[in-house]
């Protein structure tokens, strides 16, 4: 499979942006794996699935974009003549994201209901509903990219159907958020909200990056494409999962569990934290 990246030469400038984006992705979810392990211990016990999906996600996570970076620098060779990175014979693919979202969308979306501390039969009707939605959403995303040299219309066709599955998944959990808060702890409802809008801004950036051989396919339409990528990743897991470790630890201090009261001391409370 063959995405717009390998039908282009790149300036030195703009093949070293990519390559430093997708390194800096790598970096961001090693470094993000260790403070989840390490700060593992303030959650209380039934939150702290939570925190081991986190870790789940930063180490599939990382393994892709670390392929991908030694990918990407196969795919092209310098050219002394012209100062430019041409196609080499390997082909740089985006398909492996699909995979990997496969993977880290149903342990992004299964963390976020354990600290709304949704539990039992709720649990896995919820989960299950969310994770089907996630995976069509993915999958007819995936489809609909192997199009983007051969066919602009069908791309944008499978996009648009990848789009509805997409709005499904993100009414539920956004009703099961603000549905949840008014019962939350005042020092985890409001991160809680935030979680909400981070999850709109990083996941509305992946169908942008999706659309981009119709919005600009040329080098600078990849280096703005994986720019979109490398943001949403950094922000939808790692960021996003700092957040939901927060929320967990606020959770499990509310509810009496000493490490998580202990180390609150050091966090923003309330008056800190804009509601």
């Amino acid at each position: 499979m063959t995405n717009i990246e390998s039908l282009f030469s790149y300036t030195v400038g703009r093949y070293e942006a990519v390559d430093h984006l997708l390194s800096m992705g790598v970096g961001a979810h090693f470094a993000a794996l260790i403070f989840f392990i390490l700060t593992s211990r303030f959650v209380a016990p039934h939150y702290r699935t939570a925190t081991a999906l986190s870790c789940i996600v930063m180490v599939s996570a990382g393994i892709i974009l670390y392929g991908q970076s030694n990918l990407w620098e196969q795919a092209f060779t310098f050219n002394q003549s012209t100062g430019m990175y041409d196609p080499a014979q390997e082909t740089f693919s985006n398909g492996y994201r699909y995979v990997n979202w496969m993977i880290t969308v149903p342990c992004l979306l299964v963390q976020l209901l354990i600290v709304l501390n949704i539990r039992g039969n709720d649990l896995f009707k919820t989960a299950t509903t969310l994770i089907l939605l996630a995976w069509a959403m993915i999958v007819t995303g995936y489809v609909g990219q192997l199009y983007e040299i051969d066919s602009i219309g069908t791309l944008m066709l499978w996009g648009a159907i990848s789009t509805l599955f997409f709005i499904g998944m993100n009414w539920i959990v956004g009703t099961r958020i603000f549905r949840a808060t008014p019962d939350m702890p005042a020092t985890a409802a409001s991160p809680m909200r935030k979680v909400f809008w981070l999850m709109m801004f990083a996941w509305t950036l992946y169908p942008l990056a999706y659309g981009m051989p119709f919005f600009e396919a040329s080098s600078t339409g990849v280096v703005i494409r994986q720019g979109l990528f490398t943001v949403a990743d950094v922000t939808s897991k790692v960021i996003y999962g700092l957040m939901i470790t927060y929320i967990a630890i606020q959770r499990s201090a509310a509810e009496g569990f000493e490490p998580a009261m202990q180390v609150t001391d050091l966090l923003p409370q309330r008056g800190t934290v804009a509601a």
